[in-house]
């Protein structure tokens, strides 16, 4: 069991609330116990900056900021404050900021490196959503069910024997999976018990899964996985150097027949080449929880029976942010009350600067 500092006063901390109320119980305990609570109610990020600005406003002495919350969820969504002129604001009593979301893209981490402001993620809290939300999206782009429903739902006279054809069943189909982390082995083992054959590719190797999934192989080529694969999922980072990894070119190195899975970031796949490969009849299935132009979509996807398009839900589960919550309220007692030693996406850069 863990013993924690006595303190002789709570940290400050700024919580950026929401509409709904989806606690983790024990932690959202700890979180109004330990901690001083000053609730974020800006209006708007300019707002934040003027406020901020005020030597002895509101959000003056902050020790700490959380946004366990989700991070587009409501009355918030829109505000963003830990990049551009609204990061270079924070109070620098400020020492941390957790917040949900494995990602972080909307976080210049560079420049809150700069300030010695610690930032964390929440890794790992909506593997499991996001992967169900994948496997789902993989068999819809092989049987077109959501096709299927529609049709139900809006008594429809088209003729659906067309999918006598064109639909297929998963099992003994090659899935490539690009990116195989927490989110991508879980995929893994899915539709490996649904009898599908599953190869990846990554920067490196991983062999742990390798001797655990019967069959998985590595693809150190990513041109040999194009190939191969009758269904490409997409779990890769985003990076300047991912940026349209699925373009026109890269659909010249697949099947005839292949379908493709997005449920990583939707600027890895060029839109136009997706319209270009479904209007040729390459690309015969899709299921996209993200796109590169949310939300914002194409009437030539839309109206396509082939593509299945959420908007984007994939970390949409009430465990995800539960979840959240509780990793965000360890790194905030471990880095106040503990010894201090949290995983933080930029310490590292935070030692560069020091």
């Amino acid at each position: 069991m863990t013993e924690w500092k006595t303190l002789e006063k709570k940290p400050k901390v700024l919580y950026f609330p929401w509409t709904l109320s989806v606690h983790h119980d024990e932690s959202w305990k700890t979180l109004n116990e330990k901690f001083e609570l000053v609730n974020y109610d800006c209006s708007s990020v300019d707002e934040f900056i003027e406020e901020a600005r005020k030597p002895n406003g509101k959000y003056s002495g902050l020790d700490a900021i959380c946004r366990s919350t989700r991070l587009n969820g409501m009355p918030f969504a829109a505000q963003h404050i830990f990049h551009g002129e609204a990061a270079k604001v924070i109070p620098d009593t400020v020492k941390l900021i957790v917040s949900s979301g494995h990602g972080y893209n909307k976080t210049d981490l560079e420049l809150l490196a700069e300030r010695g402001i610690l930032f964390c993620n929440s890794p790992n809290t909506a593997s499991q959503s996001t992967a169900d939300v994948g496997v789902f999206l993989i068999i819809q782009s092989f049987r077109y069910l959501t096709y299927a429903e529609h049709y139900v739902r809006t008594n429809s006279k088209d003729d659906i024997t067309n999918l006598t054809v064109n639909a297929e069943n998963p099992r003994d189909k090659t899935l490539g999976i690009i990116g195989l982390g927490d989110i991508g082995v879980l995929v893994a083992r899915t539709c490996k018990a649904m009898g599908m054959n599953i190869v990846y590719h990554n920067r490196n190797p991983k062999p742990q899964y390798e001797s655990e999934i019967e069959g998985l192989k590595f693809l150190p080529n990513i041109d040999d996985l194009y190939a191969v694969s009758d269904c490409i999922l997409l779990l890769c980072p985003y990076t300047p150097a991912t940026r349209h990894l699925i373009n026109f070119n890269t659909f010249k190195k697949m099947k005839d027949r292949v379908r493709l899975v997005n449920i990583a970031r939707g600027v890895i796949v060029e839109e136009a080449a997706v319209i270009d490969a479904l209007e040729r009849g390459q690309l015969v299935g899709a299921g996209f929880d993200v796109t590169e132009f949310e939300p914002k979509f194409d009437d030539r996807i839309l109206n396509n029976y082939k593509v299945t398009v959420l908007p984007h839900v994939g970390a949409t589960a009430r465990e995800t942010f539960e979840l959240a919550e509780k990793k965000c309220v360890e790194n905030l007692m471990q880095f106040f009350y503990g010894d201090g030693k949290i995983d933080a996406v930029n310490k590292d850069l935070i030692t560069k600067t020091s």
